[in-house]
């Protein structure tokens, strides 16, 4: 029962762990959560094992989708738009809850767990990678 119980979680583990890569680039850890609204944010960690890169956009079939950035001002949590994002040389670059993200607006339809959006990140040296944010619970 115990190997059985194992090699679940191990193949629970690999669909979660899915990874998309172009050149020295690497994204993992591509999440969103369920809209409440008609917007969300989506998620995840950008590996460079090459020279210095820029994230140009990001594109994915909804009448708005913009990268932006959480910063506290005065006690105050604000988001600002990017119209590009650098991304470091040998380096890692995290879009997270609380500070970078990609923004979706004007949903039509809700998104629940198991669901997965598609979209594009356009990297200036590296190019057009297209990914899948899994819809998650939160935490």
């Amino acid at each position: 029962m115990k190997h059985l119980i194992a090699v679940f979680l191990t193949m629970c583990s690999s669909v979660l762990a899915e990874s998309y890569s172009l050149g020295d680039i690497t994204v993992t850890e591509s999440f969103s959560y369920p809209t409440n609204g008609r917007s969300s944010a989506g998620y995840f960690t950008l590996t460079n094992d090459g020279p210095a890169d820029v994230l140009m956009d990001v594109t994915a079939d909804f009448p708005r989708v913009m990268m932006h950035q959480s910063l506290m001002q005065d006690g105050v949590m604000t988001m600002k738009h990017r119209m590009m994002v650098e991304v470091p040389a040998q380096g890692e670059l995290e879009f997270a809850p609380g500070g970078y993200h990609v923004m979706f607006m004007g949903l039509s339809d809700r998104w629940t767990g198991g669901d997965e959006i598609e979209a594009s990140l356009q990297f200036k040296n590296a190019g057009t990678l297209d990914i899948k944010f899994t819809v998650t619970e939160r935490p």
